[in-house]
């Protein structure tokens, strides 16, 4: 009994940590990469305090983007998230169409994202950053989140180390052959 829930315990994890194998495994994301990718998404929400964090890859054959690194989020949640299509009311779809970082101080209150509360009540949200990621050419090629248990103002200095955490994933990308 206790090997077998060892052995779920050790399929959750791997699937967990793992992500960009389970929602985006046609684009070929290595291990090495994949684990970056969380390794540098782990720093990015560390610093800024967040409770959470998500990265998304743009997916230019369906359009849709893939969750390829989360920071603290259930199975229910990467579930839901594992692929954003178009016209889903989040904030990474928002970014997405804006061309612009997105800020929710307060998603009990935010016009626009009345679709996520049911999903944030139940993890925890209160306040959401997401900010698109642009390849060398301009072109969007994903986005990143970080999300916070409170709601909050997001100070003149959040916001512009939010370019910073763009180009690292940036670079990020590129060095998976996505620019």
């Amino acid at each position: 009994m206790f090997e077998q829930l060892l052995a779920q315990a050790r399929n959750e994890l791997y699937w967990l940590e793992n992500i960009w194998s389970q929602t985006c495994p046609h684009l070929g994301i290595s291990d090495s990469a994949g684990a970056n990718a969380e390794r540098c998404l782990d720093r990015v929400v560390m610093a800024r305090g967040a409770n959470f964090g998500s990265l998304q890859l743009l997916d230019i054959d369906t359009a849709h983007l893939c969750l390829i690194a989360h920071h603290n989020f259930d199975r229910s949640s990467v579930e839901q998230f594992a692929r954003v299509r178009n016209g889903e009311a989040t904030t990474c779809d928002a970014a997405r169409i804006l061309q612009a970082s997105v800020f929710v101080e307060d998603i009990e209150s935010a016009d626009g994202f009345a679709s996520l509360r049911d999903w944030t009540r139940r993890i925890g949200i209160r306040a959401i950053q997401t900010t698109p990621i642009f390849g060398h050419s301009g072109k969007f090629i994903g986005a990143f989140s970080t999300h916070y248990a409170s709601p909050r103002s997001f100070s003149s200095e959040e916001r512009e180390m939010n370019s910073v955490s763009s180009e690292q994933f940036r670079r990020l990308f590129a060095d998976m052959g996505r620019t």
